[in-house]
């Protein structure tokens, strides 16, 4: 019998064991094995994603929290009142950075290249949150909300508790640096990954001028050998055809010989 856990656990794998352990799971669940057989293999991006929900789930639900809070806080604009959008919207850019970090450094772990379109899906899926089916169990990349799909989504999504949130949350006045401080901490950030980008790539640019000397080393090896190959083959092919007339010599003179001894019977 195939448990909500055992789901739960496969989206957990490693994306790459995920069919087999899933057919597995099939087969074994009699019956109900259609169904886990049809579970769809997540994208590497809502892998990726999944994977924030199941190991880092402070992040993912920091992340849901703001965006409540920006959905919230654009429907009661859209009322008439007066709401700190801007603060609501660095909060949430911050939040979805913050995650960003979290699901590259997972897709490090797991030795899947965080491609720029890769990231692209990720932030997208991120800043569609809340929602897009049962987290943890994504399997395509989700569309940011549009400003159409924004209004309905509004009329019954924004919980009770959001609404009172982001009253509390986006008062009518800021704090003097608050806007300040975010920007400052998004900057740093984004510089403190500049560093890294740029320490990686002088360590790659290394590792590769040490590859090409390697390869035009192990190349040259190779080019020589094929030369003495190329020599060794001649020479062997030559010897061939000298044992070949020695030996058609040979018979030609046994031949002789034995035709000539009984004409001589003393020669020996």
């Amino acid at each position: 019998m195939v448990s909500d856990r055992d789901i739960d656990r496969l989206y957990q794998l490693p994306l790459g064991e995920f069919t087999g352990v899933r057919n597995a799971m099939a087969k074994a669940a009699g019956k109900s094995g259609a169904a886990i057989k049809a579970l769809e293999k997540p994208s590497v991006p809502a892998w990726a994603v999944n994977q924030l929900y199941w190991r880092h789930r402070r992040a993912y639900e920091k992340l849901n929290r703001v965006s409540e809070r920006v959905r919230a806080g654009h429907a009661q604009a859209l009322k008439g009142r007066k709401i700190d959008l801007a603060t609501l919207e660095l909060q949430h850019g911050a939040a979805v950075k913050d995650a960003a970090d979290e699901v590259r450094a997972i897709l490090a772990r797991a030795g899947d290249p965080a491609t720029p379109a890769t990231m692209k899906s990720v932030i997208d899926t991120l800043q569609a949150l809340p929602g897009g089916g049962e987290p943890g169990r994504l399997t395509k990349s989700l569309a940011p909300i549009g400003f159409g799909a924004f209004g309905a989504l509004m009329k019954g999504a924004a919980s009770s508790k959001a609404l009172a949130e982001v009253v509390t949350f986006a008062p009518s006045k800021p704090k003097p640096n608050e806007v300040a401080e975010v920007a400052q901490r998004a900057d740093d950030a984004a510089r403190k990954r500049l560093r890294q980008l740029e320490a990686q790539s002088k360590r790659t640019a290394a590792a590769l001028k040490a590859a090409r000397v390697k390869f035009e080393r192990a190349d040259a090896i190779r080019a020589a050998a094929d030369a003495k190959l190329q020599d060794a083959t001649a020479e062997a092919n030559r010897l061939r055809a000298e044992v070949s007339r020695l030996e058609r010599e040979a018979r030609t003179q046994n031949l002789e010989r034995e035709n000539l001894a009984p004409r001589h019977p003393g020669r020996r």
